[in-house]
């Protein structure tokens, strides 16, 4: 059974530091038991330094004031129970708020089996700081329907201006339509003329290529543009040899085409120029800011891990309310409720955000030694770390690592990665992700006339003491998106 405690302990958890940051607002705004710790008032009766004292009660000792010592305080004053759950959470305060991964350690089901999906669900945005300090981001960039638009609407009549709109919704990123114009007529219930003439018009938008149907294509109305003729040895290369081109076959493309070498090594190199994603110059995508949690820095000759949380405001009780408590002479008894509702609510968040500092804190202090070759070599050094061995170190639960890591950054002498990235299968003492950086830096390296075959590439890795099959590297290099060692092959 999953208290209320855990449960929010598990929403606050998997939070970003951006999220948290608008979490942690919002709930100052909600419950008025809790105040910014370095900018609320401490005016009281008791003066600011019993307050200072006894009522400062900020997340790294949020569980300091519990309704046992509220009690002991008003001598025997009666408060009203909580409910059984609340007092439940009283009574196992230290092994919920401490580590709350430990209850389902055991469990062979994760949290996410036991709760909707939607529960967990992000804050929707982040707002801007009140000391205006995002006001210099950048904005979105133009993307390739309000840059492309204008330009193709006066070259078109006004109802075909209106249609031009619709097809420019179907471009996809690379900047090519990838339906027929039959299929796109039948969509949009015109004729399919007036939509072949609006994408030949789109086509031919300088440098050109915008609309075409694949990159052959685009290739060729780039051709075309730029003063190539259908009969040119180029257009001739990409209409009748596509396929050969590819391959790389360049003395059996001369050969039909009945020139010599170097003229087809020409015209590839002329070709090669062309923009084969022609929508990639329209970035319209939305930038991703990102806020590192924690930045590993050198103290000296030690690596240690500094968080990066001073947005986040500390919190504390509002002693105001906790006097209210201590003291309920003369209190209304429904005020006094109301007080004690949003007491223990309190509680639970700071109990929350104190379980999820300490957790992340262990989690990165785990990565910065088991991954120290990474922050002293390089990215290629980087050793295979599974959740599950981190979960058994920490001893919780392999889901809570990965709640524990989701959405969260660390700053690195090489760049900021996400914690995730530190968490990968691999071979022998290598993760996979510092053989796919071997394997791009072999490639990189290699003699275009003569570039690695996949056995050559894994005999490479096996003299750096990495051992894998010819298979394993092929799968690599297909998920790096290089082209095998015939493709590779220098014109």
């Amino acid at each position: 059974v999953l208290s209320p405690q855990i449960i929010q302990n598990l929403r606050i958890l998997q939070l970003s530091t951006l999220e948290l940051e608008q979490v942690v607002r919002e709930e100052l705004e909600r419950n008025p038991l809790l105040e910014e710790a370095d900018t609320a008032s401490d005016g009281n009766e008791r003066g600011e330094e019993q307050s200072d004292q006894s009522n400062e009660i900020e997340t790294d000792s949020a569980a300091a004031v519990d309704l046992e010592a509220v009690r002991r305080d008003l001598g025997g004053t009666t408060i009203a129970e909580p409910p059984e759950s609340a007092r439940q959470d009283t009574e196992s305060s230290q092994s919920d708020s401490e580590d709350f991964g430990e209850m389902s350690a055991s469990d062979e089901y994760t949290i996410s089996e036991l709760m909707p999906e939607d529960f967990f669900s992000s804050p929707a945005g982040v707002q801007t700081d009140d000391d205006g300090s995002t006001e210099f981001a950048p904005g979105q960039p133009p993307g390739l329907c309000d840059t492309i638009l204008p330009l193709l609407r006066s070259r078109l009549s006004e109802e075909d201006g209106v249609l031009a709109e619709s097809i420019l919704e179907v471009v996809d990123e690379d900047g090519f339509i990838r339906v027929s114009p039959e299929e796109l007529a039948a969509r949009l219930d015109v004729d399919v003329g007036r939509v072949k003439t609006i994408i030949h018009q789109l086509q031919r938008i300088p440098p050109g290529g915008i609309g075409c149907a694949d990159t052959r294509e685009c290739l060729l109305v780039q051709l075309e543009l730029a003063g190539y003729g259908p009969d040119s040895l180029e257009c001739r290369l990409l209409r009748e040899h596509w396929e050969l081109l590819k391959r790389r076959q360049t003395h059996r493309i001369a050969r039909l085409c009945k020139v010599n070498d170097d003229d087809v090594r020409e015209a590839l190199d002329r070709i090669s120029r062309l923009e084969v994603r022609p929508g990639r110059r329209f970035g319209g995508t939305e930038p991703l800011y990102v806020v590192p949690d924690f930045s590993v820095e050198w103290d000296g000759d030690q690596l240690v891990a500094v968080p990066t949380d001073d947005r986040i405001p500390r919190l504390r009780l509002s002693a105001r309310y906790v006097d209210m408590l201590r003291y309920p002479t003369g209190v209304p008894k429904d005020h006094l409720e109301f007080v004690r509702k949003k007491y223990e609510a309190a509680r639970m968040f700071l109990r929350a955000i104190e379980s999820r500092r300490r957790t992340v804190k262990n989690i990165v202090d785990l990565i910065v030694r088991e991954q120290r070759e990474f922050f002293v070599k390089g990215p290629e050094h980087l050793r295979p770390v599974t959740l599950r061995q981190v979960a058994g170190v920490l001893g919780v639960h392999a889901s809570t690592v990965s709640r524990a890591i989701a959405n969260k950054y660390l700053e690195t002498p090489f760049g900021i990665f996400p914690m995730k990235h530190f968490f990968k299968a691999g071979a022998g003492n290598r993760s996979r992700v510092s053989i796919k950086e071997k394997i791009v830096s072999l490639i990189e390296s290699e003699d275009k006339a003569n570039p690695y075959s996949d056995d050559d590439l894994t005999a490479k890795l096996k003299e750096e003491g990495i051992t894998i099959s010819r298979r394993t590297v092929a799968k690599y290099r297909a998920e790096l998106r290089l082209p095998a060692c015939s493709e590779r092959k220098g014109f």
